[in-house]
């Protein structure tokens, strides 16, 4: 009996040391500021599992949330996220849902944003938040930042996000640039290249805008990140919400992969911060017809980043066009890049527009399948992958379904690409 007690209280030692007895791990990155980009860009380094550390400038983070007059944007569907999770929590729902998000935003509360947003911070492990420090250096050292605060602590890190009003740790350490910011483009206006490397994207007056991964190592320097491409819209109320939390995401996401990777911002592979992101359910490309809670709305998401289709992103309100059909003659160019084979294909085969039977003949040529190809998508047409009316060789295929079968059995996503968005073969 005795031997049972003692055991049991051994265990209980090894638990309580195990639990108090290990140091906190050392910040690699480090967030100073006070809005929802600061909040966010702390929150998704966190989130990728670096030591993070925020310092909320001043004593209130967030700021811009405090009272009930909280302007949000207008335009549907372009919430995911950071952003969407806080949304999520003061409607206490377990998965994203457009319409909810609707919902919440006719009816801001500051009090239950404030909830949310305390909830989110207490379940990271891997943050630290400290209020109201000021910082009174910011110096480089070979391969990390000194910072150091006014209660005279000294942190070292690897990577600083400067997300200050003004962007003041910017002096401090001395960073500068000779040119000049790179200015957003909207969404439409992007070429298939450009698509390729978006981290983000979102509303301002009405108009949707994307942030490639350029405009985030614009203004970075040896680990600092100086919000220079997003310091003109960030403090202008025609900028919506969804877009301030996503820069920030992105940037956060950016940070954490230096800092993790113990690396420098010309080897970021934009495919693997992309898929950092989409893993914390960012919306990259807000197709405004494409709803979150849609079956296939990440296979989406990845076809629209692979640039597969030419003409797929320059509608006005940049929609998905679901229905359209797929023609031969905008699929073989970019084909051509992805797939070797699919040359031999396109020397066999001509048409105008793809039909079913065409397009798997396309998928099993350069995926090296079989027909079981054929018997599977038969069997789960309507049950798992959600298509409507039954299936048919000789119907033709529309953009919705070549996207989920092609990222299902072919998936373009993978192709590697330079940070210009040029295909790596």
């Amino acid at each position: 009996m005795k031997l049972i007690i003692s055991t049991i209280f051994l265990l209980v030692f090894i638990v309580i040391h195990s639990c108090f007895g290990q140091k906190s791990k050392k910040p690699l990155v480090m967030v100073y500021g006070s809005d929802l980009l600061a909040f966010s860009a702390a929150v998704q380094s966190a989130k990728s599992n670096v030591p993070t550390l925020w310092l909320v400038e001043g004593e209130q983070f967030m700021p811009e949330f405090a009272n009930e007059q909280v302007q949000l944007e207008t335009m549907p569907n372009i919430d995911g996220g950071i952003w969407m999770e806080i949304l999520m929590e003061m409607a206490m729902a377990k998965s994203p849902s457009d319409s909810l998000a609707a919902v919440v935003k006719r009816e801001m509360n500051p009090r239950l944003f404030q909830n949310a947003t305390e909830k989110i911070l207490r379940n990271l492990s891997h943050l630290t938040v400290i209020r109201g420090e000021d910082i009174l250096s910011v110096k480089q050292r070979k391969r990390d930042w000194e910072v150091q605060v006014s209660s005279k602590n000294k942190y070292v890190v690897r990577c600083v996000v400067d997300a200050s009003k003004g962007q003041t740790l910017s002096q401090l350490g001395e960073v500068s640039w000779d040119d000049k910011p790179k200015p957003l483009q909207p969404l439409r206006a992007l070429s298939l290249h450009q698509v390729r490397t978006l981290a983000a994207a979102g509303q301002i007056d009405n108009m949707l805008y994307g942030v490639a991964l350029s405009n985030i190592l614009d203004g970075e320097k040896a680990g600092f990140f100086n919000l220079r491409d997003f310091e003109e819209i960030r403090h202008t109320a025609m900028v919506s919400s969804a877009f301030r939390a996503a820069i920030g995401q992105a940037i956060g996401a950016t940070a954490a992969y230096l800092a993790f990777f113990k690396t420098s911002a010309d080897r970021v592979d934009i495919r693997k911060l992309q898929t950092e992101l989409m893993t914390y359910q960012a919306r990259i490309l807000p197709y405004q017809d494409i709803s979150i809670d849609d079956a296939h709305f990440y296979a989406l998401q990845r076809f629209g980043l692979s640039g597969v289709l030419a003409n797929l992103n320059k509608e006005k309100d940049f929609h998905f066009e679901k229905e359209e059909r797929v023609s031969f003659e905008e699929v073989e160019p970019v084909f051509d890049r992805l797939y070797s084979r699919s040359q031999l294909w396109f020397l066999d085969h001509t048409g105008d527009y793809f039909r079913w039977k065409d397009f798997l003949s396309l998928i099993k040529f350069v995926g090296l399948r079989g027909d079981e190809i054929n018997r599977q998508i038969e069997k789960e047409w309507s049950r798992k992958l959600g298509f409507e009316g039954s299936f048919d060789p000789e119907a033709f295929i529309n953009r919705y379904q070549f996207a989920v079968i092609l990222d299902r059995y072919a998936n373009p996503y993978v192709k590697a690409v330079t940070q210009e968005g040029d295909f790596i073969n």
